[in-house]
């Protein structure tokens, strides 16, 4: 028999996405180490690199862990937004407090 089970067919699923990681990894560097003199940014008089360490640019830990806990991914992102939005209130209170 050659037919795969669930959790086969998952696992199987799993590596070919980490595949695509490794794959996205490889490309990202390549794209890293050719733009690496020319990505610039003003800071005051100077200009200066956009991205001076390649984990800025492509954080590979954090791919393979969104493959493999994709869940958490999205309760990330939800956190990352409301803690936005709770720094922003709260700088707005501030404001507020000091106009009146």
């Amino acid at each position: 028999m050659d037919q795969l089970t669930i959790p086969e067919y998952n696992l199987l699923m799993q590596a070919v996405e980490l595949k695509a990681v490794d794959d996205a990894y490889l490309i990202h560097l390549q794209a890293f180490k050719n733009f690496e003199v020319q990505a610039t940014k003003k800071s005051g008089k100077r200009r200066r690199p956009v991205y001076d360490r390649f984990i800025k640019f492509f954080d590979y830990d954090r791919a393979v862990r969104e493959v493999l806990h994709p869940t958490a991914k999205i309760e990330n992102e939800t956190n990352k937004g409301l803690s936005r939005l709770r720094d922003f209130l709260i700088k707005k209170k501030k404001e507020g407090e000091g106009n009146g």
